[in-house]
């Protein structure tokens, strides 16, 4: 798993109280935005599918990585929408016809909205407007391109808000985590328990670069479909950029 080859295995010895006030005293980085890089230029060499300030509507995760499905180029054409109209595609009946106001049913847009929307499916060819009629139908089913998302929260020191912020991760992602300056991690670390309690990963990185890991989540499914859904568009319309 790409999580593992990243953040190693957890170190159980890493939460004892004895190994505790032995924790990186020295000095630490300077911003999160030296943090993240740092952290980003180690993740890369063990995976190129990676994104930093990742926005899908729970928050701005500061990396997230992912692992691409096989044949995931079948459902690129999900980059080609706006994300926040990835699920209301996916819920639209497929090979029924529909009118647009079933659509503003399932999407709550407005009108005007919902016929761009509309227009948008049809020119990325997952809709059809049927001739002389004022219905549509859905000719292709929307797929998402990862199996799964790796989100994480990095904080120089203050674990609370990191903790907070990654928990609203878990709508889109399998595992979510938080990665924090080692010098600084003492005080999240004592409170190991609230990240398991809360299935959120703990790690520190170093100035020189080395991760420990504290606490490893379990992997499980997103919490929200319409924000895993979200987030496959998103990811499919960043890979389309970078290609």
């Amino acid at each position: 798993m790409i999580s593992n080859a990243i953040f190693g295995k957890p170190n159980t010895e890493n939460i004892h109280n004895e190994t505790i006030n032995a924790i990186n005293p020295y000095k630490g980085f300077d911003t999160e935005a030296l943090l993240v890089k740092s952290f980003e230029s180690l993740a890369a060499t063990h995976s190129s599918n990676l994104l930093t300030e990742f926005d899908c509507s729970a928050g701005i995760a500061d990396i997230i990585f992912f692992e691409l499905r096989k044949n995931w180029q079948d459902g690129s054409e999900l980059g080609e929408i706006p994300s926040r109209w990835a699920y209301s595609l996916l819920k639209l009946p497929y090979r029924r016809n529909f009118s647009i106001d079933d659509y503003i049913k399932i999407s709550g847009m407005s009108k005007n909205y919902a016929k761009n929307a509309l227009k948008q499916f049809e020119k990325t060819g997952f809709c059809q407007k049927r001739n002389k009629s004022s219905t549509w139908i859905k000719m292709r089913q929307p797929r998402p391109i990862v199996n799964k998302i790796f989100a994480i929260e990095a904080k120089l020191k203050d674990w609370k808000r990191a903790l907070m912020q990654a928990d609203r991760y878990r709508y889109y992602a399998t595992q979510s985590w938080v990665l924090l300056d080692a010098c600084s991690i003492k005080p999240a670390v004592k409170n190991i328990d609230q990240f398991q309690r809360l299935n959120i990963g703990l790690a520190g990185i170093s100035l020189s670069g080395e991760i420990s890991n504290y606490y490893s989540p379990t992997s499980m499914p997103p919490k929200s479909e319409l924000h895993y859904w979200q987030a496959n568009s998103e990811i499919a319309q960043r890979i389309k950029v970078s290609l």
